[in-house]
């Protein structure tokens, strides 16, 4: 099938079954119409997934279906806007065309080129490539940041890149449970923090973090040169907002993230769970320094002091 874009074209020129891709913007971005916003957030995520879900409703590369024309209307695009549209729509079919202000014969117009995007970016050209990643880049934390994922389709992975100055990194000391991480070092050498070790990163290293064994890690530009990383996360859904547990053992800080989490607990609270097996038919309240008291829980015999 081929996909016709039209942007913002009158109302007699709007087929009825059309992906209203205008109204999305409305509900998930409604602050920057035909434009994606200088710092990716949920709400481009919603918007990106939204498209997705409509096209995989009517497209795919092994649907048996003779092919036909699905009509996407979206409002007036800035550059960004229209990378945004044109890379997603690319992934499901092979003919993109885009037309501003059509007459109302559609099929008599001149479509002009295909606009196919292929999925690729170029890891150290993106800003002179992409508007829609140049204007999302910039400085994060201590380093300068760019995320790459908003090019690519809906997956599972969150894919970005940085560059750390001498004597300095770009995240924490840190570990998680939902999210694996790969990390490819580009250029510079410096040291990767990995547990309780300290090893020398140089160009080509590719440095794994599985979920499981929860160990923590660091990339540190600590050799006098800018050390440059291909940050992969990996998550269990395409969503990314799985519950994660991520420990700072630098900090003594666990937090918690994800859907109805958002806390901080210090991980010197931490104990074994053995008493609470031993204990699981009592009732007992467990308190902040790591005592309990005993408490009188339906159901349960009151822990005897």
């Amino acid at each position: 099938m081929t996909i016709r874009i039209l942007v913002d074209p009158p109302k007699e020129v709007r087929p009825k079954d059309a992906m209203r891709a205008d109204v999305a913007w409305k509900l998930f971005l409604p602050e920057t119409m035909g434009d994606i916003p200088g710092r990716w957030s949920e709400r481009c995520d919603q918007m990106k997934r939204w498209i997705w879900e409509e096209l995989s409703a009517r497209f795919g590369h092994m649907r048996p279906e003779p092919e036909g024309v699905m009509y996407v209307i979206t409002p007036e695009l800035t550059d960004g806007g229209l990378e945004f549209i044109l890379r997603i729509c690319s992934y499901w079919s092979d003919e993109v065309y885009v037309v501003r202000n059509p007459a109302p014969e559609l099929e008599s117009l001149d479509w002009g080129a295909n606009l196919w995007v292929p999925p690729v970016i170029s890891v150290s050209g993106f800003k002179d490539e992409s508007k829609l990643l140049s204007k999302m880049a910039g400085d994060h934390h201590q380093a300068f940041h760019a995320l790459l994922s908003p090019a690519f389709g809906v997956s599972k992975t969150n894919i970005r890149t940085y560059w750390i100055p001498p004597g300095k990194t770009f995240a924490r000391f840190h570990s998680h449970t939902a999210r694996e991480e790969l990390y490819l070092i580009l250029d510079g050498a410096g040291s990767a923090r990995i547990s309780g070790h300290s090893v020398s990163i140089k160009p080509g290293d590719l440095i794994s973090k599985p979920t499981g064994p929860d160990i923590p890690t660091q990339i540190l530009a600590d050799r006098g040169e800018m050390v440059k990383v291909l940050d992969i996360e990996i998550w269990p859904d395409t969503q990314r907002r799985s519950k994660d547990v991520v420990h700072y053992p630098d900090h003594g800080e666990i937090d918690l993230f994800g859907e109805g989490w958002g806390a901080t607990i210090p991980d010197r609270t931490l104990k074994g769970v053995g008493d609470s097996m031993r204990n699981y038919d009592s009732g007992y309240s467990l308190q902040a320094d790591g005592t309990w008291k005993p408490a009188n829980i339906p159901g349960l015999k009151r822990r005897k002091a």
